[in-house]
This record gives structure tokens, sequence and C-alpha cells, in this order.
């Protein structure tokens, strides 16, 4: 019966994600669907079910995308129906208190390692997009990925120590490595975006001073993986990026 159930959950999710994303869905139903989703995922990564996650990440997206869309149609019909009147308080996006848990645990957790890119993607897509509204998930994710690429370092070192017989439950690949500081670099330029003083800083540096640098924060990095002699790696983080940018068309 266990393939039958897999196959009906997902024809389930392929079938709820086609109406959300044809933005026939209304407010109740959003403000209920939502922590569901939320919470299948959180149970998915914790009982070891891979199987899925992709497709639940994926309507979390549009289920997330079509709440804004409403929220923010619904300030701009009041405000114009409040002109010349009192003006009332705008509604605002309410980030589910298992968000950040769940994308936590779905980057961190090691049985869920296998998966980890479609985590990854959900948050170079989504965090950008909707920055206002999940503004508060970055400081703790950009956390969690400093402890993965913690964590992926040290295996490494003491894989390479010779005559080591620490055990070593895998070692990260160079398209990990690259994936997961993209994904750090993204995090710290929006959380950096919250600080007025950083962006006048950089509004204020001279032009001439930053067309010879990299456009982010990791940007020596970047000119590594893309220097002459690492084509290997610049292949690997081109179909890293190229997933990601694909991830949410297919």
């Amino acid at each position: 019966m266990e393939p039958l159930n897999t196959k009906i959950q997902s024809t389930s999710i392929d079938i709820l994600q086609a109406i959300v994303a044809r933005g026939e869905v209304d407010d109740l139903s959003l403000e209920t669907l939502e922590p569901i989703i939320i919470g299948k995922l959180y149970f998915f990564v914790h009982v070891k079910r891979l199987d899925l996650q992709n497709k639940l990440l994926r309507i979390l997206h549009s289920l997330i995308s079509v709440s804004t869309a409403h929220i923010a149609q619904t300030n701009a019909e009041e405000q114009g129906s409040s002109e010349g009147s009192h003006i009332s308080g705008k509604k605002a996006y309410t980030v589910n208190p298992l968000l950040t848990h769940t994308l936590t645990d779905g980057i961190a957790v090691p049985h869920n390692r296998p998966v980890q890119q479609h985590w990854l993607d959900f948050v170079l897509m989504a965090i950008p997009h909707f920055q206002s509204a999940l503004q508060g998930t970055v400081s703790p994710l950009a956390d969690c990925v400093c402890r993965q690429l913690r964590s992926l370092l040290n295996d490494a070192i003491r894989a390479n120590q010779p005559g080591s017989l620490t055990a070593v439950t895998g070692v990260a690949t160079d398209a990990e490595f690259v994936m997961l500081l993209n994904t750090l670099e993204r995090l710290l330029v929006l959380g950096l975006a919250n600080y007025p003083e950083v962006a006048q800083q950089d509004d204020d540096t001279p032009t001439q001073e930053r067309t010879g640098e990299s456009s982010g924060i990791l940007g020596y990095v970047s000119n590594v993986f893309t220097a002459d002699n690492t084509s290997p790696l610049e292949d690997q983080a081109t179909v890293s990026q190229s997933h990601s940018d694909c991830w949410f068309s297919s």
C-alpha cells in the first residue's frame, strides 16, 4: 500500500498546486492550507520521507506568493476607498511560527542531505522574492547555512589528515560547497539590506572602485570558481544555478 499511498499523495499535491497557482483559492482557504503544508513538510523531514518534499516546497512557494498578492491587493483597495477619510491600518503577511524551524531542519538534518538542494533552491527563490514578508527568517537561515559549511569543512579536514582513524560520514562535493556559499551570500545581502547605513556606504563608494569587484559579498569566492584553471567547478556551479533558476518552472 505504501507505493499507492505515495502516488495518491503526489497526485493530490499536483492538483492542489494547479488550483493554488491559478489563484482560485480564497483568503480563508489560504490561511488554512499554509500551516497544513508547513506541518506536512516538518513531518516528512523528521520521518525521513524524501520523495514528496520537493512538491510540498513548490506548493508552499505558491501559497506564500498568492497570500502576499492578496494582501497587497486588499491594501491597495482599502487605500483607494479610504482617500479623504481615515486610512485604516495596512494588513501584513504573518510568518507561520513553524516555517523557520522547518526550513532550518530541512537544510540541516543529516538524513535530509540528498534533497538539501531543493531546500536551498526554495530559500534562494522565496526569500528574495518575498523579502519584506520573510525577513525574519533570514538571520536563522544564515546561521544554519554557516553551521553546515563549518561541519562540511571540518569533515573535509578530518578526511584529509594522514593516518586519521576518525570516522567521516561523508565529504561534500565541490558543487555542495558552491551551493551553500551562494545561499549564504544571498542571505547576507538580504540581511544587510535592513541596515540603511550599510546601503548608504555602498552608494557612496566611487563607481570606479566598484567596477573591478564582484557584486556579491563573497565576490572573491566567485572569482576563484570562475578561474580558467577550475573549469570543472565552474561547470558544477553553472548546473547548480541553472537548477535553481528553473526549479519552479518545471
